[in-house]
């Protein structure tokens, strides 16, 4: 199975769209064509609906799409590896993230593996979850710290450390006291919400849905920063990954809220694909997450 064709297959794909692939795939839109011709002439079955502006998937299009990615996660793997074998070492690392533990938890890690291993190319991303998990499938990452579970059965999930939320307000706002919040004094606030999924705002909603809370107002803000700093100009409260606002409680720019309902505990995880084959770029990682995770699993 020729793998160019492959690649231009997944690549109509994932634009829906024949002249965007071929410019991806830096070839003509006829050669697009012509190579995914080729292709279902080869498996023997119609793999896209075509119609004037618009590309999808037939049934045999989405089998293949899959078992296309498989195929080239497992060519780049094999190139990996003879790498290894001819160079003695895989130079590179692509880890990916979700914004609380990209901005929070990796920096100082990252700072100390470039220290140990200057020669090693890291990359590094965050996005939302969905998507890093998605790209570490599709080999586009090799690895990913992430909150919470990942999202799909595909991958390996090892926990690093836990993460406590908290309810937080600006300084010199007229919400709680000494007495902890109840239901109803939580539901006359105005809540300051991360985005759409995020991993903390997935959290969030979860212990609403459970505890059958009703806002009176929400105003939604994109990551982590954006939430803090619209607590503090005092727009609203906000229940937080504590790990993001450990520096402006100290600093008494946020003040904790005493909540009587239990506020979640949720996990990071490393995630990886179960069959990736890690270089030395990326087991130098894995070693360092384990130094720095001692309860690692």
């Amino acid at each position: 199975m020729n793998l160019t064709n492959l690649k231009t297959f997944v690549a109509v794909a994932e634009h829906r769209h024949f002249a965007r692939a071929a410019s991806v795939c830096n070839v003509s839109q006829p050669a697009v064509s012509h190579q995914i011709a080729r292709l279902e002439q080869e498996v023997g079955a119609k793999l896209l609906n075509r119609a004037a502006r618009r590309v999808s998937l037939t049934v045999a299009g989405e089998v293949m799409l899959e078992e296309a990615r498989r195929i080239l996660a497992a060519v780049d793997r094999a190139r990996e590896r003879m790498q290894e074998v001819t160079s003695g070492a895989v130079g590179r690392i692509r880890l990916g993230a979700s914004a609380t533990p990209g901005l929070y938890l990796l920096p100082a890690l990252l700072a100390k593996y470039r220290v140990a291993h200057p020669s090693f190319d890291l990359q590094f991303q965050i996005g939302a979850v969905n998507e890093i998990a998605e790209r570490v499938i599709r080999n586009d990452l090799d690895m990913a710290v992430i909150a919470g579970r990942p999202p799909t059965t595909e991958l390996r999930a090892k926990l690093l450390c836990r993460d406590q939320l908290v309810a937080v307000r600006a300084p010199g706002t007229p919400v709680g006291g000494k007495e902890p919040l109840r239901r109803a004094d939580l539901e006359r606030q105005c809540w300051i919400l991360r985005e759409d999924g995020s991993a903390t705002r997935r959290e969030l909603d979860g212990w609403i849905h459970r505890h059958r809370l009703t806002p009176a107002r929400t105003m939604t803000f994109d990551g982590p920063d954006a939430v803090k700093r619209a607590v503090m100009a005092g727009l609203g409260i906000a229940i937080v990954s504590q790990l993001t606002v450990e520096d402006e409680l100290k600093a008494r720019r946020l003040v904790r809220l005493n909540v009587a309902l239990p506020l979640p505990v949720r996990d990071f995880h490393l995630v990886d694909h179960p069959q990736k084959h890690h270089g030395a770029a990326c087991s130098a990682m894995l070693r360092l997450m384990t130094a720095t995770f001692p309860h690692v699993r």
